[in-house]
């Protein structure tokens, strides 16, 4: 499963008119996405190397080499080592070393293509509708928390909702065609997930990403 996020430190310049890059006060150093980001990088990579890809290691100078990336290890712990000699910049003077292949990368894309891969991983053999079941029950009691937080965020709104079982019940009692038309669209929809994250795959063996 995805590992629980822990805060960066840091904040959105309000005098820089991107909302993607973050600044960390003790170091004075940049990072050019949210943090998350890289955590999906380096969640892909430790795919890769526990499924035995074919991975160009040399692109990868400084990230501490198959040993440091295998599936035990905490992403946390490896961030706090290496974001600044990897990720880290000074505006204006410096590049990072490892920048991602786009400047605007979809977050909820990255992280549901990951989500529905390692659910798939651990349950190859059901079918996709199964699959958005349990995206659906592993993410919502995300998004309800995040509810709670935050007025203007709304948890159900959102392709997955109708995979819930007092949602999909609901909505199959009141117009079975209707209901029926839109599980074969997120079915559709699990099926380009699992698609994507396999290209995301591709792409970090090469060192790129997404």
């Amino acid at each position: 499963m995805l590992l629980d996020l822990v805060g960066f430190g840091c904040y959105i310049n309000p005098m820089k008119s991107s909302r993607w890059r973050r600044y960390d006060n003790r170091s004075g150093l940049w990072i050019k996405h949210p943090k998350p980001i890289y955590l999906y990088w380096f969640k892909f990579l430790q795919h890769a190397v526990d499924e035995g890809r074919d991975i160009d290691w040399s692109a990868y100078k400084g990230w501490g080499g198959k040993e440091a990336i295998m599936m035990d290890a905490r992403f946390d712990d490896w961030w706090r080592k290496n974001w600044k000699n990897l990720f880290g910049y000074k505006l204006n003077e410096t590049e990072p070393k490892f920048s991602l292949s786009t400047s605007k990368p979809q977050n909820d894309g990255i992280k549901y293509s990951l989500l529905v891969y390692e659910l798939h991983k651990e349950k190859p053999d059901i079918d996709y509708w199964e699959l958005a079941k349990l995206v659906a029950k592993v993410e919502y009691p995300r998004r309800r928390y995040k509810g709670t937080k935050d007025a203007n965020y709304k948890p159900d709104a959102w392709s997955f909702n109708i995979a819930r079982l007092p949602i999909s019940k609901k909505l199959e009692k009141n117009d079975k065609i209707d209901f029926d038309k839109r599980v074969l669209t997120l079915r559709s929809r699990v099926g380009r997930y699992l698609i994507v994250a396999n290209k995301h795959l591709d792409n970090v063996c090469q060192g790129r990403f997404p």
